[in-house]
């Protein structure tokens, strides 16, 4: 519940063994069929994220670090709706990898938007992979409040 989309951070490096804690913890999210079609892309370089930044519309900031999370069609495409559930999958790596990055006391918010084909070449993805999600992350630089939450109308028990 701590846990926020934090967008603004301080200008502080984020260290590569809390980027590797990170994505150890990705590589622990379930996964369909066990086929684990996650590959992590870490990102630290200035003049790299500055890049990134320039074709995602939703980066307004620029994080001190970054992980493109990548699905691996290759293994995607060997079980039903495998691209649907490889997606699934990376999403559900990221979501670890927020929780422990507050933690870690890192803030990150993961976003899609951004211009696939640029992002490919910028970090020379090759094409059995897709960029799926990219988690930013950084030390926080204002923490922002709780966003309110709903429950009424959410929650059912046996039947809706």
């Amino acid at each position: 519940m701590r846990r926020r989309s934090i967008r603004q951070y301080a200008d502080r490096p984020v260290d590569r063994a809390l980027l590797g804690r990170i994505m150890k913890a990705g590589i622990w999210a379930p996964t369909g069929s066990n086929k684990q079609p996650w590959v992590f892309i870490a990102v630290t370089q200035p003049d790299t994220l500055h890049q990134i930044r320039v074709v995602s519309p939703g980066m307004l900031w620029e994080p001190k670090a970054l992980i493109c999370i990548c699905s691996d069609q290759r293994k995607a495409g060997t079980f039903p709706m495998g691209p649907t559930l490889a997606l699934f999958d990376c999403a559900m790596a990221a979501q670890n990898m927020m929780l422990i990055a507050v933690e870690l006391g890192l803030g990150s918010c993961v976003m899609r938007s951004t211009n696939m084909a640029a992002l490919r070449e910028i970090l020379d993805i090759p094409d059995h992979l897709q960029a799926e999600l990219l988690l930013m992350l950084g030390y926080p630089d204002a923490p922002p409040p709780p966003a309110p939450r709903r429950d009424e109308g959410v929650i059912h028990w046996e039947r809706y």
